[in-house]
């Protein structure tokens, strides 16, 4: 006969969520000694009152009553469900009730409940087993006297007797159980600890705790996302059988989930087919430094969980909660040092020696060559909040993550390049910067990137950080542009032009270049475009008619124009500078983007 072991408890929150806790009937009635007992009781009852039927009933968790044992006559035996309501027994409920014999024509609404041609329950006695209340014997469809039922309260004597022994049996199988389940825990906590010891690595730790249980279990992450799983090789699995996004999104299921912490370790998720959830999970946070680091989700596979699981698995948890807690503040640690040796290396702190040394240790390769990306903050941001976002949108576009360094006004990026870097692998960066663009405004407010030269040693990283300071502050004097801006093109730039005097610039440029667009405005001529070809030809006449795509007659005529409207000589070369300085200092007034 079915004996569960656990059940789900009665409140409609846990119901749904699943309790591993104890049957409340004492006895364990698969024992082979007790139903033999009460087949001996049935049947000699029913034998010596010659009544119909005998059965014995136990209490069930739900107010229920379930058939153990019974004794008909030929043709009487029973059929149906062996398990009914209280509700619909008025004589059992009433001699429970009581602690007594019930009599049925004594029990209003009894016999109103059976069916004309059907056997009726005459009497019910209660059999206790110390002072509770395990179930009732009960003859049916038959006529007992006084004496009669002095027999019956004989015979439900002996079903006790019978019930008593077997509870007793049955309570020191379950202390040997609890014995042995605490001699798992004390064998797995102390295999965990040896590995934690021998530094085992938390996939490990995972390993050996699949290995240990004999069943599937998997290391979630805060985000409950699967960070590392196991299951034994004779389950063929080939993933996780992790929990699916439909369950997580019924809301039950979440608020258990979210109501786990160090007050309540650990939940059991009953089987929701409808989501995808096909099996029990025995889910158990990890808290690290007061936080939820993580949960370890133990499936159940090869055969059922039991109440030794859940201490087996919030101890397990709490020492991978300690490997996280390790994992976070190494990692954190590493990081610090991390800014400790970039800090040294853009500032010029410490000594070159030592700062080669002391890179290795952090993952930086400065023997190879860099280039420092500076990405302006908009006031009212922190770089220090920003700065792990804004490496990850150029590592997407760079294929690779570069370290990063928090100003107190931008973020300082370290971009590796390859040995003897040319003029295309620059432009191929500047092209991956500006693509990035957006997405890095999108945290630091400012869409803007000043890319410094080439850094091949020690020495030149401070003073390629101090470049790209003063460049950005010389655009951003002048309005602000939003683009990709190399130091190495505005080299003299920087000679005559500087944030203090970013006004006396601007009017140079409207000096310069102002006279040839209103020109070009009012004869709708190319005197601006012609000019800025020429000056990005090498001042050649052949080389900027081919950009231009004229002949080169147009070209001299063009310069013959721009020499009159400007006054400039354009053979000479401090015209040409004037000119050059003009078209940058008007390239970096562009208003910016975003903000």
């Amino acid at each position: 006969m079915p004996s569960p072991t656990m059940v789900e408890p009665s409140t409609s929150t846990d119901a749904e969520l699943g309790v591993l806790t104890p049957i409340r009937t004492s006895a364990d009635v698969t024992d082979p000694a007790l139903t033999d007992l009460l087949a001996l009781v049935t049947r000699a009852a029913r034998a010596e009152l010659g009544v119909a039927r005998c059965a014995v009933y136990l209490l069930r968790p739900g107010a229920t009553l379930q058939r153990v044992m019974w004794a008909a006559a030929p043709g009487l035996e029973p059929s149906g469900d062996d398990v009914r309501s209280l509700d619909r027994a008025p004589l059992a409920r009433e001699s429970i009730r009581t602690g007594r014999l019930a009599r049925a024509r004594e029990v209003p609404g009894e016999l109103t409940l059976v069916r004309p041609g059907r056997i009726r329950p005459a009497v019910a006695v209660p059999l206790l087993v110390d002072g509770e209340v395990l179930g009732i014997l009960e003859m049916e469809d038959g006529q007992c006297g006084a004496r009669d039922e002095h027999a019956v309260t004989g015979f439900a004597a002996l079903a006790e007797a019978a019930l008593a022994q077997a509870a007793q049996a049955t309570r020191t199988a379950r202390r040997e159980r609890g014995l042995a389940g605490a001699e798992q825990v004390r064998h797995l906590l102390g295999a965990l600890t040896g590995a934690v010891l021998d530094g085992a690595e938390i996939d490990d730790i995972v390993t050996l705790l699949g290995d240990l249980l004999g069943r599937p279990v998997a290391l979630l992450g805060p985000d409950l996302r699967v960070r590392t799983w196991t299951a034994p090789q004779g389950l063929r699995l080939d993933s996780a059988p992790s929990l699916p996004p439909a369950a997580l999104g019924v809301p039950a299921v979440r608020a258990a989930l979210d109501r786990l912490g160090p007050a309540r370790p650990s939940v059991l998720l009953t089987p929701r087919p409808a989501s995808g959830l096909s099996r029990r999970h025995l889910v158990a946070v990890l808290v690290a430094e007061g936080q939820v680091a993580g949960y370890l989700d133990v499936i159940e596979m090869g055969r059922p969980l039991d109440l030794a699981d859940t201490p087996v698995a919030e101890q397990a948890a709490a020492v991978l909660s300690l490997q996280v807690l390790g994992e976070t503040r190494t990692a954190r640690a590493a990081a610090q040092t991390r800014d400790d040796v970039l800090a040294d290396l853009l500032r010029g702190s410490r000594a070159a020696d030592d700062v080669r040394r002391v890179a290795q240790h952090v993952g930086l390769d400065l023997h190879s060559p860099h280039l420092l990306v500076r990405m302006p903050v908009a006031a009212g941001r922190s770089p220090a909040c920003c700065r792990d976002r804004v490496a990850a949108a150029v590592a997407r576009v760079l294929d690779a993550p570069p370290p990063a360094y928090a100003e107190p006004d931008a973020v300082v990026l370290l971009v590796r390049l390859p040995d003897d870097p040319g003029p295309p692998v620059l432009r191929a960066v500047h092209r991956g910067l500006r693509d990035a663009l957006a997405t890095v405004a999108a945290h630091t407010g400012v869409r803007r990137a000043v890319v410094s030269g080439v850094c091949r040693d020690v020495p030149d990283f401070p003073t390629a950080l101090a470049e790209t300071r003063e460049i950005d502050g010389i655009v951003t004097a002048l309005g602000g542009r939003a683009d990709v801006v190399p130091v190495t093109e505005l080299s003299t730039l920087r000679l005559v032009v500087n944030g203090d005097r970013a006004d006396v610039a601007v009017r140079f440029a409207e000096q310069c270049i102002g006279p040839l667009r209103r020109s070009d405005q009012t004869t709708g001529g190319d005197l601006v475009e012609t000019l800025r070809s020429y000056l990005a030809s090498g001042a050649q006449v052949r080389a900027t008619a081919k950009a231009l795509g004229v002949h080169e007659n147009t070209v001299r005529y063009r310069l013959g124009r721009i020499e009159h409207v400007t006054g400039m000589d354009m053979r000479r070369f401090d015209a040409l500078l004037a000119a050059q300085l003009a078209f940058q200092v008007e390239g970096l007034t562009a208003a910016e983007d975003t903000r």
